[in-house]
């Protein structure tokens, strides 16, 4: 399967492969501008004795117009240093600008063309023919802006050339023809190949966060996993620590889950894990880190929370688990838990420990019940 056709089904990733080919354009093609000036001095220079003074120096005017104007846009785009999809918003000014600058060349070497001298015609040939040449390596990343480039240097000298009628002429422009065909395959193979690496590198960085993802998220519940929650703890914890702040925690596990899967199958059991996620998601804050640790137990990290307003929580988290029933195929049951609660300024594997012997007391209690420890 062709992967840009492949890639381009995501239109997320086409729009970065392009805001990547657009910021390569902007890079690349800044010291093009003082090419483009310089060129045009060393072309006025040689044209100097053969042309009128005041043609040439009309056109390398109007040339240094377009590329001020190419400058400035360089640096509002520098200054502006857009990302992402936001890039794209640069893509027509560019456009403008250089195609404007091309036609200057393309148009403006017509007009300034000595109609006596065939030295000198072939000298703004043989410049046109670098300028063309130049494009494809600077625009490479963008095939249209190449393509239009050329076009604009070339065309204008190759229809005069035809015009002409003579054979040193039609030559001339049948060269020209040759030289822009070519460029439509290189640029082709060129940009294509420019285009599935921009897509092909999106994709890598997603598939990796997605991975990365994956390996922190368990898959039932859509919670952190167990290396998800001690790591976001451990550095949760050491924040709090360094400042001093309470971090409450809350352990829970879900009472006689064994009995659950016995009695309505493992298919069940998984049904009222994935009700008491729901449940978390629901209830607590986006500051939070809240996972499933274990089988049926699970844990939540609360910064800036006082003991009793964690053990609220945890009372409002068991009524809530209660009285909500798992509706498993034709058929319901209820669940309760157990909670064990905390809160210190330690580290995480403190709390933890602390939270864990709460639970066991709340286990031992009878469960469905909410103990302190602090």
């Amino acid at each position: 399967m062709d992967l840009t056709k492949k890639y381009n089904a995501n239109p997320d990733l086409t729009a970065l492969a392009q805001s990547d080919k657009l910021q390569l354009l902007y890079r690349q093609s800044f010291p093009a501008i003082f090419i483009s000036l310089f060129n045009a001095s060393l072309l006025t220079i040689l044209l100097w004795p053969a042309q009128d003074h005041r043609i040439l120096l009309t056109w390398f005017g109007i040339l240094a117009v377009t590329s001020t104007a190419r400058m400035i846009l360089f640096i509002r785009y520098k200054k502006a240093a857009p990302e992402a999809s936001d890039v794209l918003r640069w893509e027509k000014p560019f456009f403008i600008t250089l195609i404007l600058s091309s036609l200057v060349w393309g148009v403006g070497c017509v007009l300034i063309m000595p109609p006596d001298s065939l030295v000198h015609q072939a000298v703004i040939f043989y410049f046109l023919i670098g300028m063309s040449g130049g494009a494809i390596s600077v625009y490479s990343a963008h095939r249209t802006m190449t393509l239009a480039t050329i076009a604009a240097v070339l065309l204008p000298i190759t229809g005069y050339s035809l015009i002409q009628g003579e054979f040193i002429f039609v030559l001339t422009a049948i060269g020209a023809i040759v030289f822009f065909l070519s460029a439509i395959h290189a640029t082709k193979l060129l940009g294509l190949a420019m285009h599935q690496n921009f897509l092909m590198t999106h994709q890598l960085k997603l598939s990796k966060e997605k991975a990365e993802r994956l390996a922190r998220i368990d898959d039932l519940t859509g919670l952190f996993n167990r290396r998800a929650f001690y790591e976001y703890g451990e550095i949760l914890a050491n924040s709090s620590q360094r400042s001093k702040n309470e971090l409450a925690m809350i352990l829970m596990d879900i009472d006689n889950f064994k009995a659950i899967n016995d009695r309505y199958g493992h298919a069940a059991g998984d049904a009222a894990l994935k009700q008491i996620g729901q449940i978390l998601l629901k209830r607590l804050r986006k500051s939070d880190i809240y996972a499933r640790i274990g089988g049926e137990e699970f844990g939540m990290l609360l910064p800036l929370t006082s003991l009793e307003k964690a053990a609220q929580l945890a009372e409002e988290l068991r009524q809530v688990i209660a009285s909500t029933p798992v509706s498993y195929e034709n058929d319901s049951f209820t669940i309760t838990a157990s909670f064990g609660v905390t809160s210190d300024t330690c580290n995480i594997d403190a709390l933890v420990r602390q939270a864990d012997l709460a639970m066991y007391q709340s286990k031992d209690s009878g469960r469905n019940t909410v103990v302190c420890n602090k």
